[in-house]
């Protein structure tokens, strides 16, 4: 094969492979599989059948980044609710976003309480934990809470 031939071809084989697709701000989109981070966890919940709309910017002192305030309803759940999840993404925090979450998630008591300050909330808080992602559901909802928990598991912190 001629140096041509062969760079023609290399170029053919390499031409046919495309870059996984990116999303706002080059961020990687999750299609499927289990929750790791906010994507995934949108994408998770969407499937299970629940409409998902991002509704705005968190913050919780405790917790190192911003959030985002999801609206999220369905025909099963008693009413629209709010969830707040915080992802951990290494490139925003500087930082290994998986031991940082593990941080944040440490810092909070069983009861929901931080250690670093004093919450009083609107209703019973609830904690999960999974990879580089923390959710916050303040509220009662069952249906709500039986869906984190299959994405999520059991709560890490709350009542």
């Amino acid at each position: 094969m001629t140096l041509t031939g062969y760079l023609l071809l290399m170029l053919s084989l390499f031409g046919c492979t495309q870059p996984p697709f990116q999303g706002v701000g080059g961020a990687p989109q999750s299609h499927g599989g289990p929750v790791r981070d906010h994507v995934s966890f949108v994408d998770n919940l969407r499937a299970a059948g629940y409409s998902v709309s991002p509704s705005g910017d968190v913050q919780q002192p405790f917790l190192r980044p911003r959030g985002t305030l999801l609206q999220i309803s369905s025909g099963d759940l008693s009413a629209p609710a709010e969830v707040q999840s915080f992802n951990y993404d290494d490139r925003d925090l500087g930082t290994d976003g998986l031991a940082a979450a593990q941080a944040d998630a440490d810092q909070i008591q069983p009861d929901g309480q931080p250690k670093t300050a004093r919450v009083t909330w609107l209703g019973p808080p609830h904690f999960f934990h999974k990879a580089r992602l923390i959710v916050l559901y303040v509220g009662s909802d069952p249906q709500l809470l039986r869906e984190l928990e299959t994405l999520l598991g059991t709560q890490f912190a709350g009542r």
